[in-house]
């Protein structure tokens, strides 16, 4: 029914920065005003041993989309000078791109043993632990940075997600009100807040979204989530105008059309838009079994059978024994009978 919580972590997971420590630059490190792969590789012909030669190389490597050379050169990079933080980070990074989080995480690991001050790699590898589902290990590397206070609203959502997976949801919350403390922007801390009171069947979190939704107005994932939480708790106005916005905003959102269309059908009783939200949700994905599903009962509260058959026999052609379509196939066939 909805995308939950959908954090910028998926992505900025694959930018993890260490940057205490160091960097010496040596002769040659100057950039040419314009640079090329086979520039940069004649001058390690000549200097094999200056690693930002490397280091700039895989840049262009990887502005090329050849992530596999580029990691070969940070690799090399980082045999030469141990001591370059920057190269852990977008190493750390191409390997995460290309699915290795094993090795991401044991470079993230040399790093802090360099490193164990920075902040933003130790948050990085809890990112990745909780992604595998090692909560411990993420929650240990969140009270390392709590214990020496370097905390932040980052890591307070972090410590949030991990405690939500541990069904902790008081502590959850409390850790999301801190990222909040920190950070006033931070609008996936108060997506959260609110999804978490839905999941409780709290009301709460209605309160929290219509905050939200004046704090962020313009913010997409806010809005149909509003919707979604306005929807459960029956503000069923509320929800149709969020999901408006959502699809004034974006007219290819099928989920909001989808929602809205069920909220017509149980909450409003305007069948005719409910049938109109189900058809652009069709139009958008003609495999939505669901959608075709949903248009079909909304013929049969209508009375239109014949439509309702046949959309009932397009969701089971699409999803054979698919138990509400089946069903509701053999009602309206006996209905004409």
């Amino acid at each position: 029914m909805y995308r939950f919580f959908l954090l910028a972590f998926v992505a900025s997971i694959f930018f993890v920065s260490c940057n205490n420590g160091n960097e010496t630059k040596t002769d040659g490190q100057v950039q040419d005003t314009v640079e090329t792969i086979e520039s940069i590789s004649e001058q390690i012909r000549e200097n094999p041993e200056n690693a930002q030669l490397f280091v700039r190389r895989a840049h262009l490597q990887r502005e090329a989309e050849n992530i596999d050379e580029a990691i070969n050169d940070l690799e090399i990079a980082l045999k030469v000078d141990s001591l370059l933080p920057k190269v852990y980070n977008e190493l750390g990074d191409l390997y995460l791109t290309r699915g290795e989080s094993g090795k991401a995480k044991d470079l993230l690991i040399k790093c802090l043993e360099l490193f164990p001050m920075n902040a933003e790699a130790r948050l990085k590898l809890a990112q990745i632990y909780y992604y595998v589902q090692m909560y411990k290990e993420a929650m240990h590397e969140i009270v390392n940075l709590e214990t020496n206070n370097l905390h932040s609203t980052d890591s307070y959502f972090v410590k949030a997600l991990i405690l939500k997976e541990t069904q902790e949801f008081e502590e959850a919350i409390n850790a999301l009100q801190k990222a909040i403390e920190f950070d006033n922007e931070n609008w996936e801390a108060y997506n959260l807040i609110g999804m978490i009171y839905y999941s409780l069947d709290d009301p709460i979190g209605a309160e929290y979204f219509t905050t939200a939704t004046r704090l962020f107005p313009n913010n997409l994932e806010i809005r149909f989530n509003a919707g979604l939480v306005y929807q459960h708790f029956n503000l069923f106005d509320k929800a149709i105008a969020e999901y408006d916005y959502v699809i004034s905003a974006d007219s290819t959102y099928y989920q909001a059309y989808f929602n809205q269309g069920y909220v017509h059908v149980n909450g409003t009783g305007n069948y005719e838009a409910a049938l109109e939200c189900f058809t652009n949700a069709i139009k958008l994905d003609s495999a939505a079994y669901k959608a075709w599903y949903n248009r079909g009962y909304t013929y049969e509260v209508m009375g239109k059978l014949k439509l309702a058959e046949m959309d009932y026999r397009k969701a089971l052609e699409i999803l054979p024994n698919y138990d509400l379509a089946v069903n509701g196939l053999n009602e309206v066939i006996a209905k004409q009978r």
